[in-house]
């Protein structure tokens, strides 16, 4: 599956996390931090990152009345961070005609 969840989201739940997650991680410069990705749980990536995840899970259940599978959270966590980077073309991530 890698980084594309459009198999089990819709168009719609797929651009609600996308976005969403640019929209978070653009206003807490989650690109900036100047840190080693650790991956321990206490650096502040990840606790940034942990913070982020539970916030969109809440976030998609108000938006649509109902949980999504796990999965998605962190695999959309980690395509905005391509698009904001600006490699997720680069990687041969087809971007969905709705969102270009």
């Amino acid at each position: 599956m890698g980084l594309d969840c459009r198999e089990i989201l819709d168009v719609k739940e797929y651009e609600f996390l996308l976005n969403w997650f640019i929209r978070m991680q653009q206003q807490h410069q989650l690109a900036s931090l100047q840190e080693p990705l650790s991956y321990d749980g206490h650096s502040e990536y990840d606790q940034l990152c942990n913070l982020l995840l539970e916030q969109a899970r809440i976030a998609f259940i108000e938006q649509f009345g109902y949980p999504a599978p796990p999965l998605v959270f962190t695999n959309l966590f980690h395509l905005a961070e391509l698009e904001i980077a600006g490699k997720r073309n680069a990687r041969g991530i087809k971007t969905p005609p709705q969102l270009m």
